[in-house]
């Protein structure tokens, strides 16, 4: 089948748009510009300062889960107010690393500055000690541009694309105000345009600030260039392919700085293209083909393992057995292997394959490959040296490994990797089996999610479900997920709060009732709250090095999170705020949070799906 040139074209423009993408990886960030404030500086160390030091510590939280965020702290003259925006482009993560950036810069670009404003390739973050929150701002501005001045004769084309754009930003309290859009100019040379404003504008003054810019916007045939002012930006690239030379490297470089063109727009052509290239093709094709290129022969596996030896076991997860093992380049992996009578079959092994190819961040396991021959059916994962959580907190001598940061830089990154999961990949996705054996720690002790054989995906817009079928944990399952099936992120945030009871005390929520007088950590933990004794709590491994007011907030957040209601949960960003942030309030304990394991039942006594009664033992498995 003959392909038309303009189908070759838009396949150069979109793969070159693709790569722009790439170039900039996630732990790199493009330093645009700053802007600082004349006149009142504020003096070192005072309230202004620390307010400051508050509001750009709250934005590095939050930058996990958004990519527009406002916050002010302070009272009078103290007061402060700031704003960070990501680049729509762009993933969550290069916003959270961008943001980073920016709030470890801004005080050097600008030294105790009222005012300040930096501006990235990625992101923009600004604070000043007035209102700037829904407030049009184009007071100051600067361009960067790239390029031979051979564009001229498309000028009109590019002030009516730039106008279109501006016409089209949606705004009124939208998560992102951006918009994008490719046109063709001539021949083999396509014009790729970008407008961006911040989301707080209505729309009146968004597309003020469009058009202030648009105004200031030199059309001089320029290849590329950008506008920043405070509320907007405006961007524009020639992709020039009439001279048969294509980018070099720094000219692609600046493409990528700019990220004009936004991630939907490339997949949505790209599919298009690939559609109209392959006509006829069959579609349809199984889940698991779309990452066929993941599939490792057995035989490779087998040799890797020393063919499963006894040795190289490490562990066992809910549905097998798992060994470490090498590849033949030398890349450490630990193998799941599934029992043929664990249950999961074949719809659960697709499920965990599927979903964690397409899981990219630091705070979940990794997935390499996987194997289905014959009976075999086999994940192959990175391999985490210093094995799971469970083995350290609930073991005398390993925790005393554990101090007191290690363990809130464990569940930092436990609630970044949830957020991930919950708000910010491509599908929601419900663990519903969290717990320590299923936390994996590096050889820095950073924590991996792991196992995700009872994960439930959804639509971005779907955060709730019901099962037939209850999966996961005793002592870590919510109460209205264990009762009656129905799951949510909350059932997630309630194994959290649980979670980080364990973590605090070193004792795991047994829920085991053996003698009158037994009591699982949750009702533990409400009574020593209730009784103003948070410090009995304590593992003793960390009692010299945890200051009282952190661990008294720590359980305070955990109560919050095993709720009854789920609806009174807080949302795991809010959690993670609420753990990164001392000033973040808290919301008060009106109720006793839910004891679905509690000593009061009746002996014999169960809930209404029979699960919990008090024969039950802890960390036993429901599939």
């Amino acid at each position: 089948m003959l392909i038309k040139k303009t189908e070759i074209q838009l396949l150069l423009c979109l793969s070159v748009l693709f790569f722009c993408k790439q170039v900039i990886s996630e732990d790199q960030v493009t330093f645009l510009r700053e802007y600082c404030s004349d006149g009142v500086h504020y003096n070192q160390g005072n309230t202004y300062q620390s307010n400051l030091n508050l509001l750009l510590t709250n934005f590095t939280v939050e930058a996990a889960s958004k990519k527009f965020y406002n916050f002010s702290i302070g009272e009078g003259l103290s007061r402060i107010e700031g704003i960070f925006l990501c680049n729509g482009a762009y993933t969550s993560q290069v916003c959270s690393n961008c943001i980073t950036v920016a709030a470890g810069q801004i005080q050097q670009k600008c030294p105790n500055n009222l005012e300040a404003i930096v501006w990235y390739g990625q992101c923009m973050l600004r604070y000043a000690n007035r209102s700037i929150l829904s407030v049009e701002d184009d007071s100051v501005y600067f361009t960067f541009d790239y390029g031979p001045l051979n564009y001229k004769k498309y000028n009109p084309q590019l002030s009516s694309s730039l106008i279109d754009l501006s016409n089209t930003v949606t705004v009124d309290n939208s998560p992102l105000a951006f918009a994008n859009g490719v046109v063709y100019a001539q021949e083999l040379i396509w014009l790729t345009t970008y407008v961006e404003c911040t989301p707080d504008l209505t729309r009146a003054d968004c597309k003020k600030c469009l058009q202030t810019g648009l105004n200031r916007l030199e059309m001089d045939g320029i290849q590329l260039r950008t506008i920043v002012q405070p509320s907007c930006r405006l961007s524009y690239f020639y992709l020039d392919f009439s001279s048969g030379k294509g980018f070099s490297s720094s000219s692609i470089a600046l493409i990528a700085v700019a990220a004009i063109a936004g991630t939907s727009l490339i997949a949505n052509l790209f599919t298009w293209f690939r559609k109209a290239k392959a006509r006829g093709k069959p579609t349809g094709l199984d889940e698991m083909e779309s990452i066929e290129n993941l599939h490792l022969q057995f035989k490779t596996i087998k040799a890797a393992t020393d063919n499963f030896a006894p040795a190289n076991k490490i562990g066992r997860g809910g549905f097998g057995v798992v060994y470490m093992g090498t590849l033949p380049d030398g890349q450490a992996i630990a193998v799941k292997r599934l029992d043929s009578q664990s249950g999961q079959g074949i719809k659960e092994f697709k499920s965990e394959a599927c979903l964690v190819a397409k899981l990219q961040h630091k705070n979940l396991v990794k997935l390499y490959g996987f194997c289905l021959e014959g009976e075999e059916n086999l994940l192959v994962y990175e391999f985490v040296p210093n094995k799971s959580l469970d083995r350290y907190l609930f073991d005398t001598n390993r925790g005393a490994y554990l101090k007191w940061q290690t363990r809130k830089k464990i569940l930092l990154g436990i609630g970044r990797g949830l957020v991930y999961l919950h708000e910010d990949s491509r599908i929601r996705i419900i663990h519903r089996d969290l717990k320590p054996s299923n936390i994996l720690l590096d050889e820095e002790m950073n924590p991996k999610i792991a196992d995700f054989g009872m994960a439930k995906l959804f639509g971005n817009d779907q955060t709730q479900g019901n099962t037939s079928r209850v999966a996961g944990t005793f002592g870590y399952m919510a109460p209205e997920y264990a009762t009656t099936g129905h799951f949510s992120v909350k059932s997630d945030v309630f194994s959290f709060g649980v979670i980080l009871l364990e973590v605090v005390s070193g004792r795991r929520n047994n829920v085991a009732i053996v003698q009158e007088d037994d009591e699982n950590l949750l009702n533990y933990a409400w009574r020593l709250w209730s009784e103003g004794a948070v410090s009995d709590l304590v593992d003793p491994n960390i009692k010299e090095d945890c200051p009282v007011t952190d661990v008294t907030r720590c359980v305070h957040i955990a109560l919050l999170c095993i709720q009854e209601d789920a609806a009174r949960r807080p949302t795991i960003t809010m959690i993670l705020s609420m753990l990164s942030n001392e000033s973040v309030a808290l919301a008060p304990l009106t109720a006793a949070p839910a004891f679905p394991y509690r000593r009061e039942l009746s002996k014999g006594s169960t809930y209404s799906n029979a699960i919990f009664t008090e024969a039950v033992f802890t960390d036993v498995n429901v599939r």
